[in-house]
């Protein structure tokens, strides 16, 4: 990008021209002009101005003295969107589970003869009635009811997992956030 042609077009530059050349620059030809790489250093060649660093290390004994390296870091953000993300499918996982947990539940207690004991007892105090409200524990209620709380559960955990990112990043602000040592081990 050289704009020695049209300065040479018009004749004699003007002084405001004159006075942003520089004199070391004068007679040589611009630096895209020239032959790029060719000197001592140039990224060519991937040469790097910094020096040759050394590990310090000299013999490997001393490596094994100087144990893992630490790394202090410091957690200053939660990104809401991805914890969010997160908590939706731990909160899926754990009503996948409640839902598991009541149909086994529901099994056990079956199997060992619960059920059947409640309703003599309730038979028994009712004067050989069932129990009005022993019609809520049938198993399609009881796994209705489970999948019902696991869906709220979904919701709430989801949004309570996004709401703390935000509290997070609050008080992260405030008080600069959780700091934490990391080791190579």
């Amino acid at each position: 990008m050289s704009t020695s042609d049209s300065r040479t077009a018009s004749g004699s530059p003007s002084p405001a021209e004159s006075t942003t050349k520089l004199p070391a620059f004068e007679g040589t030809s611009s630096p895209t002009e020239s032959s790029m790489g060719t000197g001592r250093g140039s990224a060519a060649k991937g040469a790097s101005r910094s020096p040759k660093k050394t590990s310090g290390i000299s013999n490997p004994a001393e490596k094994e003295r100087r144990g893992p390296r630490r790394v202090r870091l410091t957690l200053a953000r939660l990104d809401p969107f991805s914890v969010m993300k997160l908590s939706f499918l731990a909160a899926i996982a754990i009503g996948i589970a409640t839902v598991v947990a009541v149909v086994l539940l529901w099994n056990l207690v079956e199997a060992i003869g619960m059920w059947d004991q409640l309703d003599e007892l309730g038979r028994s105090l009712n004067g050989g009635e069932p129990l009005p409200f022993m019609e809520f524990f049938s198993f399609s209620k009881m796994t209705s009811y489970g999948t019902i709380v696991a869906v709220v559960n979904v919701v709430i955990i989801t949004a309570l997992g996004t709401l703390l990112a935000f509290l997070y990043n609050l008080v992260a602000a405030l008080l600069g956030g959780l700091k934490m040592t990391f080791t190579d081990e």
